[in-house]
């Protein structure tokens, strides 16, 4: 899950999600001046090739990630860029550094806030944070069918002993009603004034399945708890139950194993604001 390599090779679905909400939110970002955090940063590409291109000319970014592999990864390929810095950082934290509270003016993440479990704990970290008057900008998964493939695969005695804490790999909100009143009600109540709140249907098309394959290994958790001898058949049972959750087309008479997917699912999109104190 933390392969940096493998992972900038096969994120086109979250680098077209950050292209489309980027643009959109042009005009905000280049308002964005000072200091700047990015939750999530991975290996870096989308905050270098989205997000700072948008930021005030004089606006800096500090990267961070709970994966030292991905820092590694963002510091020496863009250790030329004196606009970005990294650190290392668990958003769900119970102890934030002291330095940090307060310190930045505004908060990106793009694909990241989907995978805390306390979802709670990580909006009043991104509270703290920030400076009054401050905004966020945060963009991750509400759900996606795709999630099933892991849930069915749990249950299977052959892969049930390695899939254990499979709960921990699902969004939050996979299964929750009232998605967006849900996550508007929680941001509200750490403090937050919502200037926007939205869950958004994305499609995605995986050109073919060694596509899909590589998008769900750079993300996927489990495999390499598994024996060695037992990786090849979960890739394939793992794609197979992905694929039931995609629109297959393109299909080709002469060759059932060249198609397209179409794959849906739903994204959040918050825009918010950190009140000045009164």
């Amino acid at each position: 899950m933390y392969k940096p390599a493998l992972y900038t090779a096969a994120n086109g679905l979250q680098r077209s999600d950050a292209h489309d909400i980027t643009e959109e939110y042009a005009k905000e970002i280049g308002h964005m001046s000072g200091r700047c955090l990015d939750i999530g940063s991975g290996p870096g590409d989308v905050v270098n090739d989205f997000i700072l291109p948008k930021l005030h000319p004089k606006a800096t970014v500090l990267c961070s990630d709970i994966s030292e592999s991905m820092l590694n990864f963002g510091k020496s390929k863009y250790r030329d860029n004196k606009r970005l810095s990294f650190i290392k950082l668990d958003i769900e934290s119970s102890d934030l550094p002291k330095d940090l509270i307060e310190h930045f003016d505004h908060v990106v993440s793009y694909n990241c806030l989907h995978w805390c479990q306390n979802m709670r704990k990580a909006f009043e970290n991104i509270f703290t944070l920030l400076r009054p008057g401050g905004s966020t900008l945060l963009v991750f998964l509400a759900n996606n069918p795709g999630f099933k493939a892991y849930e069915t695969l749990a249950a299977m005695p052959r892969y049930q002993p390695y899939m254990k804490d499979v709960d921990r790999y699902i969004p939050l909100f996979q299964h929750t009603e009232q998605r967006r009143e849900t996550l508007k009600s929680l941001v509200q109540d750490e403090g937050f004034e919502v200037l926007h709140c939205s869950r958004r249907e994305r499609s995605y098309i995986f050109d073919t399945p060694e596509t899909l394959t590589k998008f769900m290994l750079a993300v996927n958790p489990f495999i390499e708890r598994m024996p060695v001898d037992l990786r090849s058949e979960y890739v394939k049972d793992l794609v197979a139950e992905a694929v039931k959750e995609t629109i297959i087309f393109n299909k080709s008479n002469s060759n059932e194993n060249k198609y397209s997917m179409l794959s849906r699912y739903y994204i959040f999109v918050l825009y918010l604001r950190k009140p000045i104190a009164k």
